[in-house]
């Protein structure tokens, strides 16, 4: 097999970005410069020219990012001016494009000395990689030859390899690592008392080459600096999908774009969560100790309706984590101590910050790796014998793998024996050699089940140097396993699971793991595929689908990408309250007049026919469900800088077999519905369902609180009744509103200079109204005009004057919803919105719920006429 490559525009685009930088200008080469080293050393070096004045330079650039840059600030680093920074997403041929500039550089400015910086060997040996790969597909393009130095340790042979770089009449192009030359110590920083007499940095340094940084980010240290310096680069290079710091950034292609175009593949999260509501969670997300230690702790929270959701909550010393959770589970639990550790709670109970507690973590394991093992397989089933499929697992405990009796070797391998006769492909593959792992430093060889030795050798070389075999359906391997050696450098066209198999909180981030399988997959000839039916990534990780594309979206923000603007960056404005509109215009003064006007409520229940309908309700909605690990398939969409996800289904990974003790069941309805004692044993003894308590207990009372609670809030809202009180909201109460500039739109109908608006609906709502010919004024109802309902107040959206072409005034308060359905409205919107239209009822105002920005739907069947 053979990799076959192309000329894509996108990358041809990135590659003219640089190119162009030096147009018009003389540049070149010096051959044969006269040099002398201390001690009077003479030899042929070969370096780099570049004639080009700043001025031209920078004119050049600015036209460059102009051309390139329509949604990014175009910035001009005086302070570096000759380093240039190209932004790629992984998986979109970052290296391709770079090996491409360089050789578009030599042959139209004969630049011949380019030294490719690296931050690990894992990087080191991909770009060698593609470098041989390359080689005939480059030299049909530009038609030369170039010369590849590896400077892959510290040896002294090594230093014949840079002095033949350095002396070379063509195209040059030295590999290293920063690690090489950033110590004293490094062997290219010595001394010399052979015929070079000097230090060989200073040797190469006389080539003035050009420094290619890939991932330069790794490379911002003050160390890594000094020792880049002392390159004397006649320019900088700079290749990056997560730049730390952009310098003279001449072409971007954001994860975004990359994404919604097509050049990677689409991303499904097959989330492996445990559900068990009588287990209390209590995992580590974060530790600080800048000026007050404090905690980032992901917990149970209850809700104000009874449910229960998971957040990532902060706590300090000495916080109550009932008071902040609301959940009983916590109850008593104070943050007694926090290290570096981890947190200990009352009673000394600690949680590790290098360890997630779960008693279930090897039947997760279980679930995850057979997850693996069946999308692996039925990806194989659909691509047949075309393109080989691999699977990724990324584990953090070495020994899980390599030693004998590892738990993850073992589950797997039993894992695949039970269900390869379900896969023709697999069916009579010797499990063995269907898994292999390369684990950087762990110096051993292990043993398969057989008895077999491997190599790390044999393994580095296969994953690291060998993707051609790797891709081809004469190796056995498929199935890989690390720990962090395949991070940034690595990665393979043909992965399409991940799977993250975490006993601790993972060190790797979330972009570096689904960054292994990102790019587009090839055939058994090398051919690239653009199927995007064909190319899409399965990430399994064992922690649920909101925490994951958080913690993504959360590295997409802290990485820099453009068009997030975070809140406390934005600029505040004041919108003007126009009083002597408000004051002296007739129409909202009628329209105050209607409206301003408060009430107050009466409930009136029978409480036999509230346990009545109690009864009825659990016993036709109560679904008590056993303990069991979960699978939750999202698929991953990118809109507008936001990572969000479009759900595909679930299924079950494995039930949870454990016997439960049911303690205080009455006491625990009591305080989750208010309700007394005896209204809950009324309701306990009327049940049919009672006995599925043992199935599940936690999940047994929430569900029956939640059913209660519904049943009592619909009763409220059949017998609740609004009376007019001797008391109103006084206009006096309008004032500036504090805001932001991106949050406003300017209006004239409106009674402030500009209307705040908190959604897009909103907004064109508002630019709506102010356009209609028929809204003679309207006003975005202030955060303190609210009407009193049994679970809390409401406050509704817009308060309008319409007349239509000969009809009299209409005086309306509306309420805007920007759904498809009012039936999707969640249910305590919807309890609100009942209220207050008895509430405006009761006033004799004309109240709605509208849900078309354009009006269409603001006078039909008003609630009164």
């Amino acid at each position: 097999m053979k990799i076959q490559y192309e000329n894509l525009d996108y990358q041809t685009d990135a590659v003219d970005a640089v190119v162009d930088l030096f147009a018009d200008e003389f540049v070149g080469n010096v051959d044969d410069v006269g040099f002398s080293l201390s001690g009077g050393g003479h030899f042929g070096i070969v370096a780099n020219q570049l004639l080009i004045d700043d001025d031209k330079l920078r004119h050049n650039l600015s036209a460059i990012q102009k051309r390139n840059l329509d949604r990014i600030d175009r910035k001009i680093d005086e302070q570096n001016l000759r380093d240039f920074s190209v932004e790629m997403e992984t998986g979109t041929g970052k290296t391709y494009v770079y090996l491409k500039t360089i050789f578009a550089l030599y042959q139209r400015y004969g630049l011949s000395k380019f030294i490719i910086i690296v931050p690990s060997v894992a990087v080191r040996e991909g770009v060698l990689k593609t470098l041989r790969s390359t080689q005939s597909h480059f030299y049909k393009r530009f038609n030369t030859n170039r010369i590849v130095f590896a400077y892959e340790g510290e040896s002294r042979r090594k230093i014949s390899l840079l002095r033949d770089f350095s002396s070379s009449n063509e195209l040059s192009i030295l590999v290293m690592s920063i690690q090489a030359f950033n110590s004293d110590n490094n062997i290219i920083n010595e001394d010399r008392r052979d015929d070079t007499q000097g230090k060989m940095i200073e040797f190469i340094a006389q080539t003035q080459p050009v420094l290619v940084l890939d991932e330069p980010q790794n490379m911002e240290s003050d160390l890594s600096k000094s020792a880049l310096n002392k390159l004397n680069a006649i320019f900088r290079l700079r290749y990056s999908a997560t730049h730390k710091n952009l310098y003279n950034l001449v072409y971007s292609l954001s994860p975004f774009t990359a994404y919604n175009k097509g050049l990677v593949k689409k991303i499904e999260i097959a989330s492996v969560v445990k559900e068990d509501a009588n287990s209390r969670t209590f995992e580590i997300v974060k530790l600080d100790f800048n000026k007050q230690a404090s905690a980032k702790i992901k917990v149970e929270v209850k809700q104000k309706t009874g449910e229960y959701i998971f957040k990532t909550l902060l706590f300090k010393l000495g916080s109550s984590v009932f008071q902040k959770t609301k959940n009983d589970k916590y109850k008593d639990l104070y943050i007694e101590k926090i290290s570096e550790k981890g947190v200990e709670l009352t009673g000394g109970v600690f949680y590790s910050v290098t360890e997630v507690k779960s008693a279930d973590k090897v039947d997760i394991f279980r679930v995850q790796i057979r997850e693996t093992i069946k999308n692996h397989f039925a990806k194989q089933k659909q691509l047949g014998t075309e393109i080989k499929v691999l699977s990724l697992f990324f584990i953090d405990k070495v020994k899980n793998y390599v030693d004998e009796e590892g738990l993850i070797k073992q589950i797997f391998e039993v894992e695949f024996e039970a269900l390869k006769s379900t896969s023709n492909f697999f069916k009579n593959k010797q499990t063995s050699l269907v898994h292999n792992g390369y684990f950087s430093k762990t110096g051993k060889n292990y043993k398969d089940t057989k008895g077999n030795s491997k190599s790390d050798k044999a393994t580095y070389d296969l994953i690291m140097k060998d993707k051609e075999r790797l891709l081809s359906f004469s190796e056995d391997t498929c199935f890989i396993f690390s720990h962090s050696a395949l991070k940034e450098g690595w990665d393979n066209p043909n992965i399409f699971t991940i799977c993250t198999l975490n006993e601790t909180l993972s060190v790797m981030k979330k972009r570096q793991e689904i960054g292994r399988g990102m790019r587009l997959c090839l055939d058994k000839n090398g051919t690239r595929i653009y199927d995007s039916s064909i190319n899409k990534l399965v990430v399994v990780p064992n922690e649920s689908y909101q925490d994951y594309v958080s913690t993504l979206q959360t590295e997409f923000d802290e990485s820099g990408q453009r068009g997030i603007t975070p809140p406390s960056k934005k600029n505040r404005t004041t919108v003007r309250f126009k009083k002597q509109f408000a004051t002296n215009d007739v129409n909202f003064k009628i329209l105050w007049k209607r409206i301003k006007h408060k009430t107050k409520y009466d409930v009136q229940l029978n409480s036999d026919d509230l346990v009545i309908k109690m009864v009825k309700n659990i016993d036709e909605q109560l679904e008590v469900k056993p303990p069991m690990i979960k699978v939750e398939h999202q698929n991953l969409v990118m809109e507008d800088d936001k990572i969000k996800g479009v759900y595909s289904g679930e299924n079950v990974g494995s039930r949870v077999n454990k016997q439960y003790q049911v303690q205080n069941l009455t006491a625990a309805l009591e305080q989750e519905t208010g309700l007394t004692k005896a209204t809950i044993l009324r309701v306990l003894k009327g049940i049919d369902c009672l006995n599925s308590v043992f199935d599940n207990p936690q999940d047994f009372i929430r569900g029956v609180a939640l059913i209660i609670k519904h049943t009592l809030k619909d009763e409220l809202l059949n017998g609740i009744q609004y009376y007019e009180v001797d008391d109103c909201w006084s206009m006096s109460l309008f004032n500036d509103i504090e805001t932001y500039e991106d949050k406003i739109v300017p209006s004239n109908k409106s009674i402030y200079d500009y209307s705040v608006f908190d959604s897009d609906g909103e907004k064109k709502f508002a630019q709506s109204l102010d356009a209609s010919e028929n809204v003679k004024v309207f006003a975005k109802m202030p955060p303190w005009f609210v009407v009193d309902t049994p679970i809390g107040t409401y406050n509704p959206d817009w308060a309008i004057v319409w007349q239509g072409n000969e009809q009299e005034k209409l005086y309306l308060v509306r309420e805007s919803k920007f759904v498809n359905d009012l039936q999707d409205l969640r249910e305590s919107e919807k309890y609100k919105n009942s209220c207050a239209a008895k509430h405006f009822k009761a006033i004799n105002a004309d109240f709605k719920v509208v849900i078309d920005t354009q009006l269409n739907d603001l006078i039909q069947e008003s609630t009164l006429a």
